[in-house]
C-alpha cells in the first residue's frame, strides 16, 4: 500500500491558492475608495459633487440642475456581493433630498438596470424644485415600485420590460402657467400605479392615473428614449373651475408629447 508523507498533507492543493486568491481580489476591490471609480468610469459628471467609502458602503452628494438653485441631496449605499452569482451588481440604496426620503434597491446588469421594492416620500419641496408651479403642499407617497430597463439595441429590446408598484397624492389645489396666466386645478386624490406595454414595437413605461373611485383620470407612456406622452381625461378637467369642456368622462381631452426633462427647471 502507497505511504503518503504527513508532508504532502501540509501543502495546500493549488485550488485552495486559487480560492484564497480570488477571495483576496474580491476583498481588495470592495476596499477600491468609490471616489476613484467615480473619476475613472464618470469624470467631470456634473451632477456628482462627492463621493466617500468605498464599493462596499459609501456615500454620495448629488445635484441635478432644475433653474436658479440645483436640487441637491444624498444617496448612501451598501454592496450585496451574492447578487455576483446573478451576473448583476447589485446595492440597498437611501435617497435624501430634504424632507424627501426613498429607499429600495438598484441593480445594474450589462444591458439592464433595474429598482426594487422603493418606497418612502416625495417632499413638496422637492416637486416644488421640479416644477415651478404652484402645488399643494402634500407628498407623494412612494409604495413598492420596481422598475426594469433594458438598453439593448436589439430590436424591440430596449425600453422598460418590467414595472410594479404605485404612486399615491392626496392632490389639493395646483396652479399652473397657461398662456401668459396662471390657472388652476382642484387636484383630486390620486393613485398612480405603474406596468409596462408594448407599442409600435416599442416597451414603454404605463402610468395609469386612478381617483380613488379607480376611474381613469389620464396616463403617462414613457420610452426607452425618454419621450413622454400625456393623455388627461375629461373626468379630471372637470375640476379645474375655468373649464367648460363636454365629453363623456373617459375621454381624452389633453394629449402631450414632448422629452421627459422639457421644463422642469423653467421660472414662471
Amino acid at each position: 500500500m502507497p505511504q503518503i508523507s504527513a508532508s504532502s498533507h501540509k501543502r495546500p492543493r493549488k485550488l485552495w491558492w486559487l480560492v484564497g486568491l480570488v477571495i483576496f481580489a474580491i476583498f481588495a476591490l470592495l476596499q477600491m475608495p468609490a471616489a476613484w471609480l467615480v473619476q475613472k468610469y464618470a469624470p467631470n459628471t456634473p451632477y456628482v459633487q462627492h463621493v466617500s467609502g468605498n464599493l462596499w458602503q459609501g456615500l454620495m452628494i448629488w445635484q441635478v440642475p432644475t433653474g436658479a438653485a440645483p436640487l441637491v441631496g444624498s444617496a448612501e449605499w451598501s454592496w450585496q456581493p451574492w447578487q455576483l452569482l446573478l451576473g448583476q451588481i447589485a446595492a440597498d440604496v437611501d435617497i435624501v433630498s430634504g424632507q424627501t426620503r426613498l429607499d429600495g434597491q438598484v441593480k445594474i446588469a450589462r444591458n439592464a438596470w433595474q429598482i426594487d421594492d422603493m418606497s418612502g416620500k416625495i417632499a413638496p419641496e422637492t416637486l416644488a424644485d421640479l416644477v415651478k408651479w404652484q402645488l399643494p403642499n402634500t407628498p407623494i407617497l412612494v409604495n413598492s415600485v420596481s422598475l426594469k430597463r433594458n438598453s439593448s439595441t436589439a430590436s424591440s429590446g430596449a425600453g422598460f420590460i418590467a414595472a410594479d408598484g404605485q404612486l399615491t397624492w392626496v392632490g389639493g389645489e395646483m396652479g399652473y402657467p397657461n398662456s401668459g396666466r396662471v390657472s388652476y386645478i382642484n387636484v383630486p386624490a390620486t393613485r398612480a400605479a405603474l406596468s409596462t406595454e408594448q407599442k409600435n414595437n416599442k416597451n414603454l413605461l404605463h402610468i395609469n392615473l386612478l381617483n380613488e373611485q379607480d376611474k381613469r383620470l389620464g396616463d403617462l407612456y414613457l420610452d426607452g428614449d425618454n419621450m413622454l406622452d400625456v393623455s388627461l381625461t375629461q373626468r379630471l378637467l372637470e375640476n379645474m373651475p375655468e373649464y367648460r369642456g363636454q365629453a363623456p368622462q373617459d375621454t381624452p381631452v389633453i394629449s402631450v408629447r414632448q422629452p421627459l426633462l422639457t421644463g422642469l427647471g423653467a421660472r414662471q
